[in-house]
């Protein structure tokens, strides 16, 4: 898998970034998949083959409780437990979609309808922070 080229997010940066980059990849293919499957979709590519369960339960339930990914019903497996099924949130496929595209090609040669459209996102982002982070009065 190339490196990305401009914005490096926090979720594909450090030691977790290669896996989390493939369970990114399986997910936005793949839809809705449970903990084991993904770890059977993993272990079929290459430079993951030695990849064990634990690390890709674990790696997908620490994208869950920060949001990346929901966890959308269970299924009943063959030994009687129930497993989660899971799919991309908004924030991971917009975490996709970010990365995918070149932050610098963008400015360079978007038009002038959709530099106007990011800036009116950039700014009401910025407003909904700066109200979020606002001190409140005691009284």
């Amino acid at each position: 898998m190339p490196k990305p080229k401009n914005i490096r997010l926090s979720v594909f940066k450090g030691r977790e970034a290669r896996l989390n980059r493939v369970i990114f990849m399986v997910l936005d293919a793949k839809k809705l998949v449970a903990s084991y499957d993904m770890f059977l979709e993993i272990r079929r590519i290459k430079g993951f083959r030695h990849t064990k369960y634990s690390s890709v339960d674990r790696r997908m339930k620490a994208l869950r409780q920060q949001h990346w990914i929901i966890w959308k019903g269970t299924r009943r497996t063959q030994p009687g437990s129930d497993s989660p099924f899971y799919e991309l949130s908004s924030r991971g496929q917009t975490a996709i979609d970010v990365d995918e595209v070149n932050m610098n090609d963008f400015l360079k040669n978007a038009k002038e309808d959709l530099l106007l459209e990011l800036r009116t996102v950039l700014s009401s982002f910025r407003e909904s922070q700066h109200k979020s982070q606002k001190p409140r009065s005691r009284g």
